[in-house]
């Protein structure tokens, strides 16, 4: 596994695996490394190590947003992601999830529609088969979430008019 270290032994599992040259030591996983992670597994460990806000904000300009605004879209209170940025410190786990769901989701508009820009228009945009919603919105709650990825699918399969 090309670019993956044993880090630790935890229970019965035995071996926890990081990246080489991991970014715990700059406060948190960089949202541009997991766009580019290879595995599944080195995605759970950015997303449990939690995503440093710079990268935050990196990421949410492709959305024309700050990263405050865009945390606070996916349920970071204001005030929290303001304190995360003064201390230097990552997002939670739970905050850095909602932002990889969302990751997940343009990952996947982008395979629907064909490139990354009208992936980025239609999340922002309301969409007649989630009730008028703007899938973005959704995304802060698990069940929005899969009602965003539920529409993709029916769009994929040509279900959706």
């Amino acid at each position: 596994m090309a670019g993956i270290k044993s880090s630790r032994a935890v229970g019965e599992s035995g071996v926890v695996y990081g990246i080489r040259g991991g970014s715990a030591d700059a406060g948190g996983a960089s949202v541009e490394r997991y766009l580019h992670a290879a595995t599944a597994l080195e995605r759970d460990r950015m997303v449990r190590e939690g995503f440093e806000t710079g990268s935050v904000d990196a990421f949410a300009h492709r959305f024309g947003r700050s990263g405050r605004s865009l945390a606070q879209l996916l349920g970071v209170a204001p005030a929290t992601y303001d304190r995360r940025v003064r201390e230097g410190k990552p997002l939670s786990q739970d905050d850095s999830d909602r932002l990889a769901r969302l990751i997940e989701v343009e990952r996947a508009a982008t395979h629907v529609f064909g490139d990354e820009g009208a992936a980025r228009e239609w999340l922002a945009t309301p969409v007649p088969v989630l009730g008028g919603a703007i899938p973005i919105e959704l995304l802060a709650t698990t069940p929005g979430h899969q009602a965003v990825v539920n529409a993709l699918r029916r769009i994929m399969a040509g279900t959706v008019a």
